[in-house]
């Protein structure tokens, strides 16, 4: 690979990466109005009556991809968690819920918005609903 071309590709992951931090500070300002308070780094939870839920973001050292994992921790329990929804197979065809959400993204800023906009539907479908009645993926079939 010539310089310029490794060059070019680079700046490109450096940009993605940018853009991906601008999408995800979106996403990060949305999680508190519907309860969720920062944890650590890519990390909210929220409390309720029996359980703590969380939500984590992993992002990908590209900048092309993040995915968004979650899990319940019951309170009382000596660390017992059950596992929820990931995003990726939400992003494939034929989706658990029958929803595919567009969960990609360019520089361009309204691309990052619409990118934001999509993994706040997915919370809200997909995560908000299971914390209310958190089953393990096995057991979602």
């Amino acid at each position: 690979m010539n310089d310029d071309r490794k060059s070019k590709l680079i700046a490109r992951d450096k940009a993605m990466r940018q853009a991906r931090d601008k999408m995800l500070r979106l996403v990060f300002q949305y999680l508190p109005t519907v309860g969720f308070t920062k944890a650590g780094d890519g990390h909210f939870v929220s409390q309720t009556e029996n359980q703590t839920n969380h939500i984590g973001f992993q992002k990908h050292t590209s900048g092309r991809e993040v995915r968004v994992m979650s899990h319940v921790t019951m309170d009382g329990s000596t660390g017992t968690s059950i596992l929820g929804p990931r995003s990726d197979a939400y992003t494939r065809p034929n989706p658990p819920n029958g929803i595919r959400y567009n969960l990609s993204w360019s520089t361009r800023d309204e691309d990052i918005a619409r990118c934001a906009d999509e993994y706040c539907r997915f919370i809200n479908d997909v995560l908000i609903g299971w914390f209310a009645n958190p089953v393990s993926p096995e057991g979602m079939a």
